[in-house]
């Protein structure tokens, strides 16, 4: 357990005796606004709960939590006691797991609840672990609720994290700014019944079922004759079944369009998606066995087929889970064009505004949101999501909250920028293998051709912003750049935060909420 200095302790506490801290207006909001008690906490982090108050102190360069009350209010939590007067205890408790788990108890604002209801939602994931209180700063002038921890496997690989820490930070994060609104917790990208049971024992929320590795994307390039002879090996009842349903309905939707399906389209929708529909099943009677029912958001994600998701898929997709008694959240087809990472859209606006306005119908006929992937910077579809979907959507992000971080270390301290992207040309392409890019490397400026000042305009740069975010990983892993990452970023910390609320502030600017 990280263990708090008595010296920094009575420090702290000599400083807040000196600002009335412990008197009888103690903790009120006109003692808060000081600017001596503003140098000890977080004013917004004052809570007062059973005649106790906690807070969130700063305490020599860290964070610490302060429970201030009688001898019993700090019981259970791990940390430092101190007798302040007769009347009053104090503890320190260091910012641990254990200590997170039971402020989510304490103080149940800080622990993630279920936002399926919310009409706009925005999922924020946060690699570093610190982001949190900049994303919460942006959320608080829109009316998105904000999914504060979404993290994928990958991304919890790659920067060495675990979920308890992903969750703990978000809950830290919550405390800190006093947001006392619903927010999410997100087991992104999840492929395995094993880890929906993990994910959500820890105290995540929502599930984002992955059902790509049961997608059969071989399908789209056989013959019409090599698909129907395919389809007529399924199970005959099976087919039967879904020929009943589907082939003679014509499904109205309330944007004036109409959906049918031919017998060529049955066969190739059901022999790409059969599997996919049936694992998600498994996932989702997995979250059922660990939670139990309505107990979590549950989001179906196909958005990682080889093709985009046709209207007549999507149709099936949510018939199929209907029948299967899934109840989604939120449902992530593939779209037309191209979401790739942390740069805008690639792909014709109209197509994607065609296809997108039918997505969002068949959406809205039942009943769930419409889920975009990879939402980093797509400024120039953000207007056509937000009206098309009538403002029911879920958008993810989380590339462009690395880079902010990347930006400011660009502009704070260029010599560990250069250093950093010199990695990153080095480990390129090995980082490839988990993201998909168009990216030309021959097109980042040389940095030799840039002067310090001019480090951050590489973010304008499509091709540098994405050789920066997809070797995220590669960065973090090396245990040397990692502490001068990290060490740099915290002395700019404030920064970064106004940065998160400004840029991802666009994001929801742009869809109208």
């Amino acid at each position: 357990m990280p263990h708090v200095p008595d010296s920094s302790i009575q420090a702290w506490v000599a400083k807040a005796e000196n600002t009335g801290l412990f008197t009888g207006e103690g903790f009120s909001e006109n003692v808060l606004q000081h600017s001596a008690v503003k140098s000890l906490l977080y004013p917004l982090s004052v809570q007062k709960n059973n005649q106790a108050v906690y807070a969130l102190l700063k305490m020599n360069g860290q964070n610490i939590m302060g429970i201030f009350g009688n001898k019993h209010t700090g019981v259970g939590f791990e940390g430092t006691e101190r007798n302040i007067s007769p009347d009053l205890y104090a503890f320190f408790c260091p910012l641990t797991h254990k200590n997170a788990v039971l402020i989510r108890k304490t103080l149940p604002f800080t622990a993630p609840s279920l936002i399926a209801g919310t009409k706009a939602t925005i999922g924020l994931g946060d690699r570093l672990g610190i982001a949190g209180p900049g994303h919460i700063r942006m959320v608080r002038g829109h009316s998105a609720a904000p999914v504060l921890a979404q993290q994928s496997i990958r991304e919890t690989d790659l920067t060495q994290r675990t979920y308890e820490d992903v969750l703990d930070s978000s809950t830290w994060a919550v405390f800190q700014e006093g947001y006392t609104g619903p927010w999410g917790a997100d087991g992104d990208h999840i492929k395995t019944e094993e880890r929906v049971r993990k994910i959500l024992k820890v105290g995540f929320t929502m599930i984002t079922a992955d059902v790509s590795d049961h997608l059969k994307n071989e399908i789209s390039v056989m013959t019409e004759t090599e698909i129907l002879n395919v389809y007529k090996g399924l199970d005959e009842d099976y087919r039967k079944r879904i020929e009943k349903k589907y082939l003679p309905v014509e499904l109205e939707l309330d944007i004036g369009e109409s959906i049918a399906f031919s017998n060529l389209d049955l066969a190739r929708i059901s022999l790409t998606y059969k599997e996919a529909i049936e694992h998600a099943e498994r996932l989702y009677n997995a979250a059922v066995d660990e939670k139990g029912e309505d107990a979590f958001d549950f989001e179906l994600s196909v958005d990682e087929s080889s093709a985009p998701t046709s209207p007549q898929a999507h149709l099936f997709i949510a018939n199929e889970i209907c029948e299967a008694n899934i109840k989604v959240s939120s449902v992530a087809p593939r779209f037309v064009g191209e979401f790739q990472k942390a740069i805008d859209y690639i792909g014709d606006l109209d197509a994607f505004k065609r296809s997108f306005r039918t997505h969002a119908a068949l959406a809205r006929y039942f009943g769930y949101k419409i889920s975009v992937h990879s939402g980093s910077d797509k400024f120039s579809v953000f207007p056509v999501i937000g009206e098309l979907s009538r403002g029911r959507f879920h958008i993810k992000t989380s590339g462009t909250n690395w880079l902010e971080a990347v930006k400011v270390i660009a502009r704070k301290d260029p010599g560990l920028y250069r250093e950093l992207h010199r990695k990153a040309l080095l480990t390129f392409d090995r980082a490839t293998k988990y993201y998909h890019v168009t990216t030309n490397i021959k097109k980042v400026p040389d940095l030799s051709t840039l002067r310090d000042g001019q480090l951050h305009e590489l973010f304008n740069n499509p091709d540098a912003r994405q050789l920066i975010h997809i070797t995220y990983g590669e960065i973090l892993s090396d245990p040397l750049f990692k502490e001068r990452f990290f060490y740099s970023i915290e002395k700019h910390i404030e920064e970064y935060w106004k940065s998160l609320e400004a840029h991802v502030g666009r994001h929801l600017d742009l869809l109208g909420v």
